[in-house]
């Protein structure tokens, strides 16, 4: 963490080079992203006239069976998709997930058993697919592409047996969940990036600290909305009890130095500034500097830190820069369930 302050002054890079799309910075995220090329030796002649998936899939060493989209389940992906359409021995025709909003096309060519997948309507996107074929499985990881979820995908197929033929298609798993579903690793950044709009990047951490002891990871919906009012939503999975420990790096593009306005967030029932946290400079001691680790190593809490009304604060400001051009970058950390900023 200690050298995520250095970004700030790369705000306008990061923003002439932003693309709009979300990026997970994540180990997990990075080798899925790698693709098995051995996978088949060269490309099956059937997927030349007949389009693959939007990823190349990479095999991996798991047979088939339900669960394979759970986020703690060791042995598993885990995917950042809470639902999961199973299909044990699918058979040729089309199959539908029990809530009616995803469907698998299941057909024979000559290399072997394939399928195709829709979603129906635009309330969920598929992020991973694993299908099994002899002792081994293809995983198709969707929210690992730039590219991101997506809504169908055609001829998918379990790993090749050889260069002309596949393995007999035994178990498909489609991981799906509303958009902008991702998983929070704890101490690993998740990052939004708009291309226009006032709120240009939101980077998200979790971490566990005095109030949280153990952080384990999280599903989440993650989000910037430019829309009238502009708002960035982290909403995690849970009842809205479980206190989630966490930092967010936020960059506002006023336009104009003159029009800056004080981050606020969500309190209770009313968006409220964000005031500065007392855990500012516990290095430094001038008051100039900012130290996001306490001398214990440990994560500061917001305990003793209260908002403008005195009450509990449950985000705080930790660091704020800005500049001539109008850039606002503010650095928060919060102790709650579903933040929003605005």
């Amino acid at each position: 963490m200690g050298g995520k302050m250095a970004t700030a002054r790369y705000v306008l890079e990061k923003l002439r080079s932003s693309d709009g799309r979300i990026r997970v910075k994540t180990l997990s995220g990075v080798s899925a992203l790698v693709a098995v090329i051995a996978l088949l030796v060269g490309v099956l002649p059937v997927f030349a006239s007949h389009p693959e998936s939007k990823v190349s899939p990479e095999v991996i060493d798991q047979g088939g069976g339900f669960g394979k989209c759970s986020v703690v389940d060791e042995g598993h992906l885990p995917s950042a998709a809470g639902n999961e359409f199973h299909i044990n021995n699918p058979t040729p025709g089309l199959h539908t997930s029990a809530d009616g909003l995803v469907t698998v096309d299941v057909y024979d060519l000559p290399e072997g058993r394939v399928f195709d997948f829709d979603v129906i309507g635009d309330s969920v996107l598929v992020y991973d697919v694993v299908v099994n074929g002899g002792p081994k499985s293809n995983h198709y990881d969707y929210d690992a592409d730039e590219a991101g979820p997506v809504s169908d995908a055609d001829a998918l197929h379990a790993p090749a047996k050889n260069r002309t033929s596949l393995h007999n298609l035994s178990h498909i798993n489609v991981c799906y969940d509303e958009p902008g579903k991702v998983l929070f690793a704890c101490d690993e950044s998740i990052t939004l990036t708009e291309p226009t709009g006032l709120f240009r990047i939101a980077e998200a951490t979790i971490f566990a600290n005095s109030v949280v002891e153990n952080c384990e990871d999280k599903r989440a919906s993650f989000s910037i909305d430019n829309s009238e009012p502009p708002t960035v939503t982290l909403s995690f999975e849970g009842d809205g009890t479980e206190v989630v420990a966490g930092r967010l790096d936020v960059t506002k593009d006023f336009g104009n130095p003159a029009l800056f306005v004080d981050l606020t967030y969500d309190g209770p029932g009313t968006f409220v500034p964000v005031q500065w946290c007392d855990v500012r400079n516990k290095a430094a001691g001038d008051g100039t500097e900012f130290d996001d680790v306490l001398e214990t190593n440990e994560y500061p809490s917001l305990l003793g830190v209260a908002d403008e009304g005195g009450a509990p604060a449950i985000s705080c400001k930790v660091d704020e820069e800005e500049n001539a051009a109008g850039i606002q970058y503010t650095v928060v950390y919060f102790e709650l369930e579903d933040p929003q900023w605005r």
